[in-house]
């Protein structure tokens, strides 16, 4: 087969033994197959003598369709009577009608195009530029794609190869500018019975059908398979390990309900807050004219614009008016993220977003995180709670990292309050009942990410800060979902303006290969800095199955008990005796060398423990002796763990630490630890200097 492939229908002229036997080229006749002692038809399982079957292999010329040189032949089913093709993907080609035959290098480029925000129409724009040729309607190549994606097998793990099918922290948020057409109006309300259970492999198999109906569609016919937004029949996406069960909630349709509760309240409110801030983007005259559609006096500034509007949305039908105007036709499309950039879940929200929509999903995972960081946590746990009063999913303090106590505010306020959650980074053992199976605690907050942390006017949300738990501080990027939204709102301008079915189905898919980048490049980089094999656990994380030993280290002396028991943690002490094995070790002093070897690749993982992996680069930033440049002089430096064990309560000897010759020395340099930065007290001679670590010009002499 030749390797110029066109990127449309038109292909290049081939020999006749390259292709399928359901393509052939125009005026090349096709024989019947010979199988004794009759003959067989190429295009179905016709079997009889010569003539006969000549004869109806021209019923199958008949329903050919002809594109240039190359005809495409379909057959017919003989039990039912329907016709039915193959995709060619055997030759490199996707049959999408008989009529938008692409290849499948033209199917990866589009795919391609898309995940680096450029759309299926411009992408074609560029090619018959480049090729000079003029291309079918760039619909129908764009519903070619959708097909081919449709049919191939993806997984849609939506899955963390570090953080597992069950992540312990996630981080939600909303891309509310990524919307679709949608007539509000005619969503027809749920049956009182409907309890908010949706079929979620059912619905997202209907989507699938709507997508692959669209290549048996005859020009201007109504797809008969159209998935259409409904509070019955629609649901968000969850991975298949991630999910409880194939039946997930929705309940959007909840948010119709004309008597609304305290907590249903707190949702409409948070709403019309996000709504009001998205008002002031308006310019004035694009305002004004708003007020006028929703029958409010226009006069006056634009603040005056905004309270007047504010207070005519307090009524449903004016703030639907007003959110289809300013937000778009459907509610945007909430995420549920891991800290390592992984879509764990994703809902297509019919209305306007809040704390429900994101209940919905939290409540339709099979372990609930330990740890959910959203822009307006207490709304969250207040309703969530709500709904499931008997267990409580936000527990213990109502999902606050301590007790509301007017102390622990205080101290949270002057950011002295730490409260440590250890099995975040080492597993509970024993595990707590119904414990997560990634930490074994049955533990559950809700916290603000950063840039919404001080937004709140609860003092008791003071106690739902990040920067509370130091396992999280400065590990967990509150962020990473915005990030994420900065690369997808590229996606608005071609994807808002696709069908429901079409956008959903996109979307996801689009986000199914951002995830499995990013797993990609995680497990590429875990193979590099391990030197061994990679392999998923049973709860989807990354662990190493063979680490290739150096060779250059000598395994002939092995560490039995005497190691064990120096290692452990009840038995080290703040002294040198404690730190160090105080006999000769070969293999501890190879292990010594071999981490510590500067030659080596700075980035391979020596040490991990958890979720706390340390590189090479990390022992060696710790500083080594000879870091520091003497000058020629003969020096010691006390070890950086051993000054603060001088002062209460251990109280050890300062001379246990010295050397047996310190009269010897040109100086001892003891460093210490103050906040913010280090002080290296020198003892020279018995004059003693005091130098700010970096501040060299600070000196003070005390004799």
């Amino acid at each position: 087969m030749s390797e110029e492939r066109d990127f449309v229908g038109k292909m290049a002229a081939r020999s006749e033994t390259t292709l399928h036997s359901t393509v052939c080229k125009e005026g090349i006749l096709k024989n019947p197959i010979f199988v004794a002692p009759n003959y067989k038809c190429q295009f179905c399982s016709k079997v009889g003598e010569y003539a006969y079957v000549v004869a109806h292999m021209q019923t199958h010329e008949k329903t050919a369709v002809k594109h240039g040189d190359v005809t495409t032949y379909c057959k017919r089913c003989g039990l039912c009577g329907h016709f039915y093709r193959y995709q060619e993907w055997a030759e490199g080609l996707h049959n999408f009608d008989d009529h938008t035959i692409l290849t499948l290098h033209l199917c990866t480029f589009l795919r391609q195009s898309v995940q680096n925000h450029t759309a299926v129409g411009r992408a074609l724009d560029i090619l018959e530029q480049t090729n000079q040729k003029k291309y079918p309607n760039h619909d129908s190549i764009l519903h070619g794609y959708l097909h081919f994606e449709a049919l191939t097998e993806h997984n849609y793990n939506f899955s963390c190869v570090h953080c597992g099918i069950h992540p312990p922290v996630v981080i939600m948020d909303l891309h509310k500018k990524g919307v679709f057409s949608m007539p509000v109006s005619d969503i027809e309300d749920p049956p009182p019975q409907f309890e908010g259970h949706v079929d979620i492999e059912e619905f997202w198999q209907s989507v699938d059908q709507e997508i692959v109906c669209r290549g048996f569609l005859q020009s201007n016919r109504e797809n008969p398979c159209k998935v259409s937004p409904s509070y019955v029949k629609w649901a968000p996406w969850i991975g298949p390990l991630t999910r409880a069960s194939k039946k997930v909630l929705n309940t959007e349709y909840a948010k119709l309900t004309a008597k609304k509760s305290v907590v249903e309240q707190a949702d409409i409110d948070i709403s019309e807050e996000r709504l009001s801030s998205e008002l002031m983007n308006l310019k004035v005259d694009a305002l004004r004219k708003l007020v006028k559609e929703c029958g409010v006096d226009s006069k006056g500034s634009k603040m005056d614009l905004l309270l007047r509007l504010r207070e005519e949305m307090k009524t449903r039908s004016t703030y639907d008016k007003v959110f289809q105007k300013v937000w778009g036709a459907s509610g945007g499309w909430a995420v549920i993220m891991c800290p390592c950039g992984i879509v764990n879940s994703v809902k297509f929200n019919i209305r306007a977003e809040s704390p429900r929509d994101y209940a919905d999903m939290l409540l339709s995972f099979k372990h609930f995180p330990n740890v959910v960081i959203y822009d307006f946590a207490r709304g969250l746990v207040t309703h969530t709670n709500f709904r499931e009063p008997e267990r409580l999913p936000f527990s213990p303090f109502e999902g606050r990292v301590a007790a509301a106590t007017p102390e622990n505010i205080a101290s949270a306020k002057r950011g002295e309050l730490k409260i440590n959650l250890s099995w975040l980074q080492i597993k509970k053992d024993p595990p707590d009942l119904n414990g997560h199976p990634a930490t074994g605690s049955a533990e559950h907050y809700a916290l603000y990410d950063t840039f919404h942390q001080y937004n709140t006017k609860d003092e008791k949300d003071a106690l739902r800060l990040i920067g509370l738990v130091p396992e999280l501080c400065g590990w967990v990027n509150s962020q990473i979902v915005e990030q994420l939204f900065s690369g997808m709102r590229k996606n608005n301008y071609f994807m808002n303006s696709l069908s429901p079915a079409s956008h959903i189905f996109l979307m996801r898919n689009i986000l199914h290969h951002h995830n499995e980048k990013v797993n990609q490049q995680a497990l590429e980089d875990l193979k590099r800095v391990s030197h061994g094999d990679v392999t998923l656990d049973a709860h989807g994380k990354a662990t190493l199955v063979h680490v290739n030993i150096p060779k250059d280290v000598d395994m002939a002396d092995h560490c039995g008990e005497q190691c064990e028991a120096l290692t452990m943690t009840s038995n080290l002490m703040p002294c040198r005796a404690s730190w160090t094995l105080g006999v000769h070790h070969p293999l501890q002093e190879q292990l010594v060398n071999y981490v510590l070897d500067e030659d080596r690749p700075m980035n391979e993982l020596i040490v991990k423990d958890g979720q706390t992996c340390l590189t090479r680069e990390n022992f060696v930033s710790l500083g080594l002796r000879r870091e520091m440049d003497s000058m020629g002089k003969d020096v010691y430096i006390v070890d950086l763990h051993i000054p603060p064990t001088w002062l209460l309560p251990s109280s050890c000897d300062p001379f246990l630490c010295l050397p047996l010759d310190p009269q010897k020395k040109d100086a001892l340099i003891f460093p210490l630890w103050t906040p913010g930065h280090f002080l290296l007290c020198v003892s020279e001679f018995f004059v003693f200097y005091k130098i700010t670590f970096m501040e060299r010009i600070h000196t003070e002499k005390h004799i």
